[in-house]
Parts: C-alpha cells; structure tokens; sequence
C-alpha cells in the first residue's frame, strides 16, 4: 500500500470520499474553501495538518471561528478505517494519491493557482514525473470537425517529434486525438480527468502507455466520480497550469467548458500563452478568444522546434477578424468587417495570383484570359488554398468538393510541378 505521510493522511480525511456509504450530512468532506479556511486557522498557530489530530485530542478547535463545525472536523478524522480500506483498493489498481502538503504535488499548481484554487489532493495513475514537465495543453470540442481533427493530429505528432508532452482532458474528441496522436508518435501525454480514474487505468487505449511510462492521469476529485458539469469545469484550470502553452482547437463562442476555460486562463493576472487555430472555417468562438488576448496559433508547415516557436511567438494580442474564405471560382463570401486588411486577418498577397496582364503592364485581349477549361478556372484558386501545407481534408473542405475530384485535380498539379507532396500524414503545398 501506498505511503501516505501523517500531514496527507489528514488531509485525506478531511477532504477525501472513500466509498457511497462512508459519508454522510455530518461527515461531508470539506470543499476547496473550506479546507482553506481551515488551512489559514492552521497557519495562524503554525499548525501542520496532522497537529489537528493532538488538537482535536487537546479540544483546540473551540477557538476555530470558521464556517466549519468542530465536531464535524472531529468525524471526517475519525474515518480511518475507511480512509486505509479505500487506499488498499487504489494501490492495487495502481493509482496514488499525492496531496498539497506532499514534496511531490506540483509546484506548478501551487504558482498558478496559488493556494485558493490548487485541490488538496490529486489522485493519479502513471509516472508522477509528468506532472512537472509542462507541456503544450490541447484543448476543443468532443464534436470536432474533420479538420479540426487532423490538425489536432498533426500538432499531437509535432509535439512528441519535439519532446515536448501533450497536456489535455482526456475527454472525447480534440482531447483524445490530441493525447493518442503523441503516445502513437513515440511521445508523451497528462490527461487531467474530471471522473471515473478507476476506469480509465485499465482502459485499452490508455494501458500500454502507462506501462511504458509515456503518460500519466490525473484527477483532483476521488477515482470513483461520476461525470458532473461542475468537476468537469473545474478541471480546465488544472490543465492549464500543469501546461506552458495552450491551443484552444475549437470553441463555441459563450458555451461550453473550453470557451469558459480559455477565457477564465486570459483573464489571469500571469495567464499561460493561449493560442487558437485559425483559418477560414474554425468556429466563431476561435476568433472571440482572439478578441480577448489569445494568439493565431503557428501556420503548418512548423519548421522551427514547437517549444521556441511559441515561446518566442511575437505576434500581438491585438484584435482581430476572421479571414474571409474564397469560394471555388475566386468570389469572396461575405466578411465580419469589409474593412479588415489583408495584414490583420493573416493571409498574405499572393503575386502568383496576379492575371498574366497585370505582370507585365500590357492589355491582353479579353478572350485569351477566359479559362478553356475547368481545371484552368479552378486552379488559381486551388493554388491559393495551398499556400501552406494543407492536406486532402482540408483542402476538399476549402474548395467544397467530393474527394475523387480533388484527387484527379491534385494529381494533374502535381504532374505539372506546381505542388510538392508530404507524407505522415499526407499533405500538400504549391511550389
């Protein structure tokens, strides 16, 4: 079992559930602002947490005037046989607990947090090395789109090329395409879990990893939760603060516990870099963080090293718009705001663009610029989308057509060198 230091083991009593039967109205396990309340008492008498036990013994409490009732302080200690029940059954499932009090909690919580917000106590599986590590927190939608997803993928991949570990939540959706596209990479992943941990250690995506040391879970409420609302935004500030950076994928504007996380992290006085995708089809919500203070996240292809590229990223917090995205045969749909320049919403003049004319200052009759073809109208526009490296979905997507047609256009580009191929994943971009 587990070794559990006197000042944890009280902190486990006082805040911890060890079963469906062990607590009742008198033995409800303190909350956050309780336990602080009580941690501030303890402060003010250089108590340490085990000191409550000779307190309770010496009927030191009486002179505690916070919102917690000595006795019931009194009862939560005395669960002991419940507290040394429920542990055995959390080492054999391989998960440990490690509490504020502990050398090894994370320091990077306590800094962040600080003491009002950092859980007393996290309940984990895996090497509790990841917990210092930092890392790139991925956070989005569980319902990500199709490119959404990819480049989920892609940024998963990048960062386990890069040594640098994926730090999300472990839910359905960018999360977990996030955190599995490292591990598959060779890399490494924390996933802050808002319910069931006991579940989790023996899930089959999740095993292997743990067995090699490639990732860890985490959860500050107890291995058995269930899902609720409320631990599941609680959680986002954890992933946060045990991350350096964060890329928010895809956020609904005023909705949901990733457009609330990411605006609650701007909001902090010292805030981790938060960065969003963009590009002309992420959801409003990605350029509604940008209007608070996140950043246009790295456009592929990423050549330069991910930590320094974010770390060294000087792109202003300043407001902006989403771009405009251009239709199949070059019209522009409809703008937030006519009056952004090309400048601020990102994508640069294309002199490739330019009509044969325009280069070389000479009228050139009227039906010599008409297209012959299909292929010849769609292919300026098809060499704009592929600016930057792009892959099929993407580009299928930009251009709103069917797969097969993509293919049969793609492979006529390339054959003419106007385009080069990456592979893993495959991917493309106008020479």
């Amino acid at each position: 079992m587990q070794h559990l230091t006197d000042d944890a083991k009280t902190i486990l009593l006082l805040c911890g559930r060890f079963g469906k039967t062990d607590t009742t109205d008198t033995t409800k396990p303190l909350s956050l602002r309780e336990y602080n309340r009580l941690a501030d008492w303890m402060v003010d008498r250089k108590f340490r947490p085990a000191d409550l036990l000779d307190a309770i013994t010496e009927d030191k409490l009486h002179d505690f005037n916070g919102a917690v009732d000595p006795e019931r302080i009194r009862k939560l200690l005395s669960r002991g046989a419940a507290m040394a029940l429920a542990v055995e059954k959390w080492t054999h499932s391989g998960i440990w607990v490690v509490c504020r009090s502990d050398d090894a909690y994370p320091e990077r919580l306590k800094k962040h947090l600080k003491r009002t917000q950092a859980p007393p106590i996290l309940y984990g599986v895996g090497t509790m090395d990841l917990l210092s590590k930092g890392g790139l927190a991925v956070v989005g939608s569980r319902n990500v789109d199709a490119l959404g997803e990819v480049f989920t993928r892609d940024v998963g991949i990048m960062c386990a090329q890069d040594g640098m570990p994926i730090v999300s939540g472990g839910a359905r959706g960018v999360d977990q395409v996030a955190m599995l596209a490292a591990l598959d990479e060779g890399g490494t992943a924390l996933g802050i879990v808002s319910d069931s941990l006991l579940k989790a250690t023996v899930s089959g995506k999740y095993r292997s990893s743990i067995r090699e040391k490639k990732l860890a879970l985490v959860s500050a409420v107890h291995p058995e939760a269930r899902f609720s609302v409320g631990n599941a935004m609680g959680r986002n500030k954890l992933i946060y603060a045990l991350a350096d950076f964060a890329l928010v994928v895809s956020a609904e504007k005023d909705k949901g516990g990733t457009w609330t996380g990411a605006k609650e992290e701007l909001k902090r006085e010292e805030s981790r870099r938060v960065f969003v995708r963009t590009g002309g089809d992420v959801p409003k919500g990605n350029w509604a963080l940008i209007e608070l203070g996140a950043r246009p996240f790295p456009e592929p292809p990423w050549r330069d090293n991910i930590r320094s590229l974010l770390l060294h990223d000087q792109t202003p917090t300043t407001k902006k718009r989403a771009p405009s995205q251009a239709s199949l045969f070059g019209e522009q749909a409809a703008e937030p705001d006519a009056g952004v320049s090309l400048r601020e919403r990102q994508v640069p003049f294309d002199e490739s663009a330019r009509v044969e004319s325009d280069l070389n200052q000479k009228e050139v009759p009227r039906e010599e610029l008409q297209p012959k073809t299909i292929y010849d109208a769609v292919l300026p526009v098809l060499l704009e989308a592929m600016q930057d490296w792009k892959t099929p979905a993407e580009l299928t997507k930009i251009l709103g057509i069917r797969k097969g047609q993509f293919e049969d256009w793609i492979k006529r580009v390339a054959e003419e060198g106007k385009a080069e191929k990456k592979t893993r994943p495959v991917r493309y971009r106008r020479k």
